[in-house]
């Protein structure tokens, strides 16, 4: 995952943006006139979030829905299509949320190319967000699809919020080990988390099957490497190879975060003993 600030752009903009233009005007009227209530209900999902409890906000909030179906919940879905993907001006800022990622990387994989918004909480569930900003997370098709429309069986069964957790702040965890080709991705719990977190870190590992990705993502990125691997190793010797490989854990580290797969598999090579020796001499 890559944390990324929560987007300042809220949700009378994209509201605004998405009926501009609005061919029926009846509906578009009707839509503008719950500005304040999702305004009301954006500020309600800020201050859960923000507090560690957006888990049972969104149950609360789901029952609710249940229990009495929001008489604008079809519509507020349509806007989402029709309106904030499709219409112009609705265009500009789901593309600006898009172009938040760093690097245009995926924030719930943390590498492939973004395609479109995923909805934290699921839209089918809870039409009341679907142009909520802080509920539209920048994200590759392949997560989108393997997340679906949930909230979580439970609250350590829930994937993370790039915009509101922050799992890495106390250091590593994001591990690879070099021992031989693959390269085996894995998830090393720290010392601040409770038991909540660690059960939630790990199950957004599993559920994106990111040890398996990364793996695959390794491919291209040691092949690109090891040339200059080679030579460095032929003219220096093992330790110039070390001092390389860990100045660039270290510099990537500094500029994509400590906790990417690429970081993480840089400052496995470094750490690794077979590589020095005899995996840089073999294509993975």
């Amino acid at each position: 995952m890559i944390p990324l600030d929560p987007p300042v752009m809220t949700v009378e903009e994209t509201l605004t943006a998405s009926c501009k233009r609005m061919q029926n005007s009846v509906r578009r009227i009707r839509l503008l006139a719950r500005e304040t209530d999702l305004s009301a209900a954006e500020k309600a999902y800020v201050d859960a979030a923000e507090h560690d409890g957006l888990y049972a906000f969104a149950l609360a909030a789901r029952d609710a829905e249940k229990e009495l179906p929001d008489r604008d919940g079809k519509f507020l879905k349509d806007l989402y299509k029709t309106g904030l993907v499709g219409r112009r001006d609705g265009r500009r800022k789901y593309d600006e949320l898009k172009a938040r990622a760093p690097y245009g990387r995926c924030l719930l994989c943390g590498n492939s190319e973004i395609g479109s918004l995923d909805h934290h909480l699921p839209k089918e569930a809870l039409p009341l967000y679907t142009i909520c900003p802080v509920n539209l997370v920048p994200s590759c098709g392949k997560c989108n699809q393997m997340k679906g429309d949930r909230i979580g069986a439970t609250a350590s069964e829930r994937t993370l919020h790039p915009y509101y957790d922050r799992p890495g702040q106390a250091g590593r965890y994001l591990f690879a080990d070099v021992t031989s080709w693959p390269v085996q991705f894995r998830i090393q719990a720290l010392p601040a988390w409770d038991a909540e977190l660690c059960a939630r870190v790990k199950y957004h590992f599993r559920t994106f099957k990111l040890a398996q990705r990364y793996a695959e993502f390794c491919v291209s990125e040691v092949t690109a490497s090891q040339w200059i691997h080679r030579q460095i190793r032929s003219e220096g010797g093992v330790p110039a190879l070390t001092a390389h490989l860990q100045e660039d854990a270290e510099q990537h580290a500094h500029s994509h975060g400590l906790n990417t797969w690429d970081t993480a598999l840089r400052y496995g090579l470094a750490d690794s003993a077979w590589y020095l020796n005899h995996g840089v001499l073999e294509s993975p």
